[in-house]
């Protein structure tokens, strides 16, 4: 069972940037977002900026903090562009002191109840003993994973929780049939991962390195996802 992908972002820290100059004619004049992209929501501040474009990418600009993110299913993450304009983002304010960075990527395995996710992460990861029954017994569980790629950290989080899921639905209304994306929650393991990066002024290469490194960096949480979910 594969996870089901949500979210992909790449998140910036640094110091000294400027939100205020974050505009759909900033990026589409600096070639930044390449494309036909409609912007749907923009805000411009000189405290905070976002640029939220139809087709599910967003762009928000803080003081400290620049944040990519791509949420559409279908897209992500192999043919996200989200690396692309988070590099040339960087590429076209190398002024700016950047200290790290993250990957990140959020998703889900869904069950049919939440008894069933928790008795899952229990019998996989949780040895029997007192602390199960402690009191009316463990109702919840959340797991936190941290490992090390070189200079790069790596947080795996896994807890049970109800997610937002859409679903297809028939619709009726004065005789006309049509259908309708209706919103729901739904019990599942929820699954979030941050991948880290340090880096000191002037550390733009190592932090190009970085973002390149997307993929071989996704595929080893794949590796990581089948061996815990195989069961699944």
């Amino acid at each position: 069972m594969k996870v089901d992908l949500t979210s992909y972002s790449i998140v910036i820290l640094g110091k000294r940037h400027n939100p205020s100059i974050l505009n759909p004619d900033f990026l589409r004049h600096n070639e930044i977002v390449k494309g036909r992209l409609t912007p749907k929501d923009v805000l411009c501040t000189s405290a905070a900026s976002h640029v939220v474009y139809r087709e599910g990418l967003s762009i928000v600009a803080e003081y400290e903090r620049l944040q990519f993110i791509d949420e559409d299913k279908v897209r992500i993450p192999y043919d996200s562009q989200i690396p692309g304009i988070a590099l040339r983002y960087i590429e076209v304010l190398p002024h700016v002191n950047y200290l790290a960075a993250g990957i990140n990527f959020t998703g889900h395995y869904p069950y049919e109840t939440q008894e069933a996710a928790l008795l899952f992460l229990k019998n996989t990861f949780i040895k029997e003993g007192h602390w199960m029954n402690f009191s009316s017994g463990l109702t919840e569980a959340g797991l936190k994973f941290v490992y090390y790629f070189d200079d790069v950290s790596c947080t795996i989080s896994l807890e049970v929780t109800d997610v937002a899921a859409h679903e297809q639905g028939n619709s009726e209304d004065n005789g006309h049939h049509g259908s309708s994306s209706l919103l729901k929650t739904i019990p599942a393991i929820d699954v979030k991962v941050n991948y880290h990066l340090d880096t000191k002024e002037a550390e733009i290469k190592r932090l190009r390195t970085f973002i390149l490194s997307w993929q071989d960096y996704f595929e080893k949480l794949v590796i990581f996802l089948d061996e815990v979910f195989s069961v699944v």
